[in-house]
């Protein structure tokens, strides 16, 4: 029997809304849901998520930030749920800070030892966390606000009410904080509110929904925007090795650190972000490892089926788009050091913390999976049909996933179930003019690992393909 080898590459997910059916490269694939491309020649499902203590406190996340003192002796993990900061110590999750806005989001910046936060305007002033409490020390006269940032020895709050960006004195040689009641007003005219500070090598980026200033100092600031196209999530933001990434409602950007230039990344997944609701826009978390940058989005609809929670995976090396669907919506993320290991930790919608990408199950939950091909034509002449006799899979891991075929314009069609460890073929005797396969199931244990497919005994027109 003739056997034609269907290898998926490392491209990724390039929907077929985004290119032309013929210009599709056999390289990339319509749909990977809980797989990654990050393994040359195949494709992995994800890892999982192992909790970091026990629940937090009942609701969502709506802030979290790493503490460590520049010694390295004393470390902790922030995170605000409802009207109340807690503090992981190690072992154990306690309220610091209560009082609070149950539904306002705590900013964080780690400067001078602390770390500096606000909570939506809805305190007096600036508090700071040293360790073990809150207080005021070292804050200045610096007023409440909806976000807060250090730039170039001095601490930065946003006021989103007033389009202003208040400033500290430059701190002193004994690391004192005083002033605060200077600001810059950013271009109120634009109808838009400030929505994110952030740090960037040549200035103080100062974002609204649909353009980002840029402050240079106290007495140097853009009048007009810079750039066009903000974002309306200050936690869409990342930061990342060639450049600063973030989510604005026409796609997926980055900011690059030595020009400035704005580049969208996710032409190639441009339905993916057109199905972002709305209601969802200001609430877009990032956050990044060596070479990934990562958006959980909220749920989604493609081709007729909802996804849930699904977060929006970006490969920086390769340029290459996946998409990972969890039990619950990530809200928050933070890098924790507790002084021995360094690991991204992520807060769901239900008070949960998670360390990312860790383990082999979400919290003991199987990640489901679901992998789809572009159309095949299997020969230069696409009314031409053809006829398969089977439907082969290489893989490592598989059993009990689910292989199917999409023939023409019509519905899935279950070809079986693999039950061997490694390779196997399923009879079909289909025969159509194209066709989409798909391999779809649950990983238990191990990373299932996919290779390829395999169509055996192809003809056309009577001929077996060769």
């Amino acid at each position: 029997m003739d056997n034609l080898p269907i290898k998926i590459g490392n491209l990724g997910i390039v929907r077929e809304v985004a290119v032309d059916e013929v210009a599709t490269s056999p390289e990339s694939v319509e749909l990977a849901i809980n797989c990654n491309f990050d393994r040359i020649g195949a494709l992995q499902t994800r890892n999982g998520l192992t909790t970091l203590g026990a629940q937090i406190a009942s609701g969502a996340v709506l802030g979290m930030e790493n503490y460590r003192n520049n010694a390295g002796t004393t470390y902790g993990l922030l995170a605000k749920i409802s009207s109340v900061v807690y503090n992981f110590n190690g072992t154990n999750w306690s309220s610091v800070r209560t009082g609070l806005s149950t539904t306002s989001k705590a900013r964080f910046t780690n400067f001078l030892d602390l770390t500096y936060m606000v909570d939506g305007n809805t305190g007096s002033s600036v508090v700071t966390f040293n360790g073990s409490a809150f207080g005021s020390t070292n804050v200045g006269s610096l007023p409440a606000g909806d976000d807060i940032e250090n730039y170039r020895s001095r601490i930065w709050v946003a006021d989103s009410a007033t389009d202003k960006v208040y400033y500290t004195d430059v701190v002193s040689t004994s690391q004192t904080i005083s002033g605060g009641t200077s600001f810059i007003q950013v271009s109120p005219q634009d109808g838009e509110k400030i929505t994110a500070l952030k740090r960037h090598p040549r200035a103080l980026l100062v974002f609204k929904q649909n353009h980002i200033y840029k402050i240079y100092s106290t007495t140097s600031a853009d009048p007009d925007p810079s750039i066009f196209r903000g974002t309306y999530s200050k936690e869409s933001i990342v930061e990342a090795k060639d450049g600063i990434y973030y989510h604005h409602p026409t796609g997926f950007y980055r900011l690059v650190i030595d020009g400035g230039e704005q580049q969208e990344i996710s032409r190639p997944i441009i339905d993916v972000v057109e199905a972002i609701s709305r209601a969802n826009y200001e609430g877009i978390n990032g956050w990044a490892d060596s070479d990934h940058i990562y958006w959980s989005v909220g749920d989604i609809t493609l081709d007729g089926i909802a996804y849930a929670n699904v977060v929006c995976r970006y490969t920086i090396s390769t340029q290459v788009w996946t998409l990972y669907s969890y039990a619950s919506e990530i809200k928050r993320s933070a890098l924790y050091d507790n002084g021995t290991l360094l690991r991204m930790i992520v807060g769901d919608e239900n008070g949960y913390p998670f360390v990312f990408d860790s383990g082999t199950t979400d919290n003991g939950t199987p990640i489901f999976y679901d992998l789809q091909t572009h159309p095949l034509y299997l020969s230069s002449i696409k009314q031409e049909e053809k006829n398969i006799a089977e439907i082969g899979v290489v893989h490592e891991n598989a059993q009990g996933s689910q292989v199917s075929y999409l023939p023409d314009k019509l519905n899935w069609k279950n070809a079986g179930t693999i039950k061997k460890e490694i390779a196997e073929s399923f009879t079909v005797g289909a025969k159509f003019k194209k066709a989409r396969l798909r391999l779809s199931g649950n990983s238990k244990g191990s990373p299932i690992i996919f290779r390829n497919f395999n169509l055996l005994d192809v003809s056309v027109d009577g001929l077996k393909k060769k």
